[in-house]
């Protein structure tokens, strides 16, 4: 895998080979692939900080987020209830 400044850009080849021998008959079969793909990163990422892991044919990226991306929590005030009448939904 290589990237640049703004995406990563994942490759692979891959190739297998079997042969057969059948009687006085020899058989072999070349499977050959490959493929390229480009994965933009998002805006404040850094490309060393993204994680790439390969197993049972599976490539998987981890990119963490940069903090001006997180969603941020807000805190709710909850006023007390003054007029003498129950909330909707409270319990005793």
């Amino acid at each position: 895998m290589s990237s640049a400044t703004d995406a990563l850009f994942p490759f692979c080849e891959r190739k297998t080979e079997h042969e057969g021998k059948d009687g006085n008959y020899v058989h072999r079969e070349v499977h050959y692939g490959s493929f390229a793909r480009s994965v933009p990163l998002p805006e404040g990422v850094k490309a060393e900080d993204v994680k790439a892991t390969y197993g049972n044919g599976v490539l998987e990226l981890a990119i963490p987020l940069p903090a001006s991306l997180v969603p941020k929590k807000v805190p709710i005030a909850v006023e007390p209830h003054t007029n003498g009448q129950e909330q909707s939904g409270a319990t005793k």
